[in-house]
């Protein structure tokens, strides 16, 4: 193998800089539908007659998709690259975004829509632009992964808005059209011509030998051929730390899912008017964005096994605090505070850290295994929240389980091992 040089990060931003951003933007496009769909409710009760469960059923189609396909996306970017997969997500989720003003209202074609809707999901899902970019950073990585993740909250914060800006301008159908055009004509640009990982590289013979830390495979040293440093998916899934980290995931998308939609009407039920609990749930967001940046910072300089546990503790004590008799303002939002730094940090942590303990070789493919493990937790925690409260009329035992649920991620991540020197940054 040929020596390894250790870089700087300064470095490797100078040189990559703009792809994160370009990740960021493509990445962004997975989530058009998930903070989308809120502002065409009404229209579509209106024009069809629907109910509201009828018109959320594609968010729930598309986590299911999820479930199904997003290992089999993620060893698809292993073989082809990420660039080809994150192309081909950008194209089919725009045009299929597009497609949902073409809705006749019965509910079979609302359905079809939304499958083709949840396929460019799962081509545009977190694991394909984290998977070039980590190829191209090692000193840097943890930031870099953090603004390739923060698509989702840019699309958070502009999706409401202009969705419902386009409603009221030019009608619902043509709001989706807008939209989907909107995102087809920004995002593709963009990644065709800034989104390139090394293994892009690697299968174009574009990548330079020493510009890259390669593994020669047998009888190839004459052709050249290379891939990157790492364990296959065999040897990968038998690892503890693989099955350490997918308790994790699991856990964590479950806690996401139980909290996020029912966080107003939980402060509610512990004293807090409407208003009050409108502003208190607002820190999400916000605290949310500052948390996933300041992770990818602390990750290049810290212990990422420590850093997950501390993040997987906070929701630990914030669900207590939530279990308090009548707590104050000030009690409830540092609570929220502790749910919106574990949203916004725990995925980058867990990028990060198959990163270093799989390196990079398939890297999308066990990365697509955490994110089915989410989806199986997404999927399953609104029905298991709102069923346990119809039971006990109230949300503390689902705070309790929240509790043990975030203990074993916390331990999960405490106890894995160490990372493999290989994987390791570059120099330690």
């Amino acid at each position: 193998m040929p020596e390894v040089k250790p870089g700087t990060a300064m470095g490797e931003w100078r040189r990559y800089g703009l792809l994160p951003v370009a990740a960021c933007i493509g990445y962004s496009t997975m989530a058009i539908q998930t903070y989308g769909v809120g502002p065409f409710v009404v229209p579509l009760e209106q024009e069809f007659g629907w109910s509201r469960a009828q018109v959320m059923t594609g968010l729930t189609i598309s986590n299911a998709i999820g479930v199904l396909f997003n290992f089999a996306v993620g060893v698809l970017a292993d073989k082809v690259g990420p660039r080809r997969v994150g192309i081909a997500g950008v194209v089919v989720k725009s045009s299929a975004i597009m497609m949902l003003a073409t809705a006749t209202g019965a509910f079979l074609n609302w359905s079809l829509l939304w499958i083709l809707v949840a396929f460019g999901a799962v081509l545009a899902q977190a694991n394909v632009w984290a998977s070039a970019v980590a190829s191209r950073f090692d000193r840097g990585r943890g930031l870099a992964i953090a603004i390739a993740l923060s698509g989702s909250s840019f699309c958070a914060a502009i999706v409401p808005v202009l969705a419902t800006w386009l409603i009221g301008e030019f009608g619902w159908r043509m709001a989706f059209v807008g939209l989907g055009l909107i995102w087809m004509v920004v995002a593709l640009p963009v990644v065709v011509l800034l989104f390139r990982g090394r293994k892009d590289d690697i299968r174009t013979g574009r990548e330079a030998m020493e510009d890259l830390e390669v593994v020669e495979l047998p009888g190839s040293a004459a052709a050249g051929v290379a891939e990157l440093p790492g364990v296959g998916i065999k040897d990968g899934l038998r690892k503890p730390a693989f099955w350490q980290l997918l308790i994790a995931s699991f856990s964590f998308a479950f806690y996401t899912m139980a909290v996020a939609p029912n966080l107003v009407p939980m402060l509610g039920e512990k004293g807090s008017g409407v208003t009050a609990a409108a502003q208190i749930a607002s820190l999400v967001g916000i605290v949310s964005i500052i948390a996933r940046i300041s992770a990818g910072f602390l990750l290049d300089h810290f212990s990422a096994k420590l850093l997950g546990t501390i993040v997987f503790v906070l929701p630990v004590f914030g669900c207590g605090i939530m279990l308090g008799d009548s707590p104050s303002y000030l009690i409830l939002a540092l609570g929220v505070i502790s749910f919106g730094v574990t949203i916004g940090a725990e995925y980058d942590i867990v990028f990060y850290l198959v990163s270093r303990h799989f390196g990079l070789k398939s890297f999308a493919s066990l990365m697509g295994g955490m994110l089915t493990a989410g989806a199986l937790g997404g999927s399953v925690a609104p029905v298991v929240t709102g069923f346990m409260h119809d039971i006990f009329g109230g949300y503390d035992p689902m705070l309790m389980l929240l509790m043990a649920l975030m203990a074993a991620g916390a331990l999960a991540i405490a106890t894995l091992g160490s990372e493999p020197a290989e994987y390791a940054v570059a120099g330690n």
